[in-house]
């Protein structure tokens, strides 16, 4: 009432902001980002592909691509990707399934543990690697693949958190109970139900392991292998715009591969929401075609 009977000339108490107020202040705070990341994009952008006095030109980035080690350190690094990221999904999403379901106690202890890899640097891990390994294994570090369990340690906090919430955003006890009801196996009810409902989660999760992998320098060059992040580095020694054009290339690259998996997952979950509304509907059509006549159609038959 004390609102209603206020002049209409008066202002609007001091707890509350204006409409306008806030829409200004998100848009200036997200011009203000975008300002901020884009413009080193740019600024790399304009500073590879350009010459003085020559103008736009790509002669930096072909001498990039025609290097011998081009192809092979590219091949290795989206073969790297892919190992670590299906690993890390294979380890994880099973690890994850059996605590929520067996051992939820155990849930703030390995979240914990995930974070570990955010508190060791990369310098600290590549040196109590080769101290133990040197003695115990030699070999282990030689191959180019041997970055995969270092990447999966990297990787771990991103991968086990994308994953625990999308296991936490489903019922699994309930899902498991009532496939059980329906005669359908543990194993089953995992390829059949849990993951088909988890996709969006390991699509996720595959997104940020991929982008992590494909720019991670520091593991790599500790371990004296040769990746597309450390040939970047060497190209950048003696050619810096090859290698501002080469980074330019990669992020670019790499946006649109995440856009494309995205917009993919997108697709299928309108087509599979369009498909459940056109079944509602159809089975109200039914339930309509087939009830009982009214009191009126009754009453029509009686004087007949």
């Amino acid at each position: 009432m004390a609102a209603l009977d206020a002049p209409a000339g008066s202002k609007p108490p001091s707890g509350r902001r204006r409409p306008g107020t806030r829409g200004t202040a998100q848009a200036t705070i997200f011009s203000i980002a975008l300002i901020l990341f884009f413009t080193p994009l740019v600024a790399s952008a304009a500073f590879g592909f350009t010459l003085p006095g020559k103008g736009f030109t790509l002669d930096s980035l072909d001498v990039a691509v025609q290097n011998t080690n081009f192809l092979p350190q590219l091949s290795t690094t989206l073969q790297l990707a892919a190992l670590s990221t299906l690993a890390s999904l294979l380890l994880l999403v099973p690890t994850l399934l059996f605590l929520h379901l067996r051992a939820p106690k155990m849930l703030p202890l390995t979240e914990w543990l995930s974070v570990v890899p955010y508190v060791v640097p990369a310098i600290a891990l590549v040196s109590g690697a080769n101290l133990f390994f040197r003695n115990v294994a030699p070999s282990l570090l030689v191959g180019t693949y041997s970055l995969v369990p270092f990447y999966m340690v990297l990787t771990l906090p991103l991968v086990y958190r994308t994953l625990d919430a999308g296991i936490r955003a489903l019922d699994i006890r309930t899902l498991f109970a009532a496939s059980a009801s329906l005669g359908a196996t543990p194993l089953q009810t995992l390829v059949r139900i849990i993951l088909p409902n988890l996709r969006a989660a390991m699509l996720g999760a595959s997104l940020l392991s991929c982008a992590l992998v494909l720019g991670e320098y520091a593991l790599a060059s500790l371990l004296l292998h040769s990746t597309f992040p450390v040939f970047m580095v060497e190209v950048g020694m003696n050619q810096p715009r090859a290698a501002a054009a080469l980074s330019f290339l990669s992020i670019v690259a790499t946006w649109l591969l995440l856009a494309a998996l995205s917009g993919a997952s997108a697709k299928r979950i309108r087509k599979r929401s369009s498909t459940r509304s056109k079944g509602q509907a159809s089975n109200g059509l039914q339930l309509q075609e087939s009830a009982p006549a009214g009191p009126c159609s009754a009453t029509k038959g009686i004087s007949r």
